[in-house]
């Protein structure tokens, strides 16, 4: 059997998330039922990440194995000419047998975007918090920085949570401002459910002065999820990037800089 790496972008508006479940279509089914037309067998794609209803994704990693002799630079286009438009496959590629991007990956990078209108474009409104709250960029940044290094992000998690170590490391949170439109970057060895939507929430409440760095502090030190406030919608949220390589500086502003409009400016 060959193994296979795939990188998959998509409009997650439609979906009920990334993962495969019985009460709605997600990426997950839409791409194996492609691989089993092309190949005729039934295929289990592995993935990185779990993205929820209404999340996006630039470079969603995953793998598959099959014994179909298509090239693995050709799944690409195999692939795209029956998936629907808000799906696509970036790149695809033969690796080892042994290669899994779950155990391999060092860290991700997603964006948030949130607007300080109601009245956000039309053209974002799939993409977009549009909060009607009005951040101060200083404020947002000086609780990002409660929130980098080492924690226990227990009061982080989404309430439905799978099991799961709660200690995460955040390596940057990056925040940026284009008039109304406020973009987030958070990067980090691996996040709960719903942790960067939280987060997003958390900066807002920062920025419009409901919450203090200091009380941010008190939160992580609490684990207790039902002092933080809300979570932030699905729609703002995209995971950027998957790393195979350390988490630097250098990576992060490489991130930053990649065309992935409208979560990063170019």
């Amino acid at each position: 059997m060959r193994n296979i790496w795939i990188t998959v972008m998509y409009d997650g508006s439609s979906f009920a998330g990334f993962q495969r479940q019985e009460n709605g279509l997600a990426v997950q089914e839409v791409l194996e039922q492609v691989l089993k037309r092309l190949t005729g067998r039934k295929t289990t794609i592995y993935f990185v990440a779990r993205t929820d209803a209404g999340v996006h994704a630039f470079a969603q990693e995953c793998t598959f194995y099959t014994d179909s002799t298509i090239p693995g630079d050709r799944f690409r286009a195999a692939m795209n000419a029956y998936l629907p438009l808000s799906i696509r496959v970036r790149a695809s590629r033969e690796v080892p047998e042994d290669f899994s991007v779950r155990k391999r990956n060092t860290g991700k990078t997603y964006g948030y975007l949130l607007s300080a209108s109601r009245e956000a474009s039309p053209f974002l409104r799939r993409y977009v918090w549009a909060a009607g709250r009005r951040p101060e960029l200083e404020k947002m940044r000086a609780a990002a920085a409660v929130l980098t290094g080492v924690h226990d992000f227990t009061s982080f998690r989404g309430s439905n949570s799978v099991p799961a170590d709660p200690v995460r490391r955040l390596y940057d949170i990056t925040i940026r401002q284009d008039g109304d439109l406020f973009r987030l970057y958070v990067t980090g060895e691996g996040f709960l459910y719903h942790m960067v939507r939280n987060i997003a929430g958390a900066l807002l409440d920062a920025g419009t002065g409901k919450k203090t760095p200091d009380d941010l502090a008190r939160i992580l030190e609490a684990k207790d999820r039902t002092l933080l406030g809300m979570t932030a919608p699905a729609a703002g949220l995209c995971l950027l990037r998957v790393y195979f390589e350390p988490v630097t500086e250098a990576a992060v502003e490489e991130t930053l800089a990649m065309p992935l409009w409208p979560w990063t400016a170019r």
